[in-house]
């Protein structure tokens, strides 16, 4: 029987909360300690990060890392990892996101990444919600949003 994978970090938060300024944050720490990071999230955000993270493998969802890259000795990162189509379980990875839709917790596929990272996690989950001068994005966002969606934006909940 082979043994679960465990992963070092993951984050199930709210639209807004700062989730990838943490990923950022731990991901350049731990270049500037040496290590080899590849960074996996959404096209739209993969120049900005490159900037901010000079030091660090970004790869847009999809498109492939770099051969100079030695994939099994880095440390693997993954954006938005409920939207991405390219998330893997890797061992010692750091994951975040806003949940894509709602699971149910006796009732969710085998292959549901979300759900292998949370078993990965030891049922454990970081969560961050905003500071309360957010008060007036949320309700204007409130006003527009079926309650599923806002339960999975705004209050960054994946269990119906």
């Amino acid at each position: 029987m082979s043994q679960p994978v465990k992963i070092a970090y993951l984050e199930i938060s709210a639209r807004m909360t700062g989730k990838t300024t943490r990923l950022c944050k731990l991901a350049n720490d731990l270049s500037a300690c040496g290590q080899s990071i590849i960074y996996v999230c959404l096209p739209q955000l993969a120049a900005g990060l490159r900037v901010d993270m000079p030091n660090v493998t970004v790869v847009a969802d999809g498109q492939p890392v770099p051969e100079t890259v030695d994939q099994a000795s880095s440390i693997w990162f993954y954006d938005e990892f409920d939207w991405l189509k390219s998330t893997v379980v890797r061992p010692g990875g750091y994951y975040a996101t806003s949940a894509a839709r709602l699971r149910e917790l006796d009732n969710y596929e085998p292959d549901d990444v979300l759900m292998q990272l949370v078993k990965a996690n030891g049922n454990r989950v970081e969560r961050h919600l905003w500071q309360f001068e957010h008060r007036e994005f949320v309700q204007d966002h409130r006003a527009f949003m079926s309650d599923e969606h806002f339960r999975l934006c705004m209050l960054g909940e994946f269990l119906s």
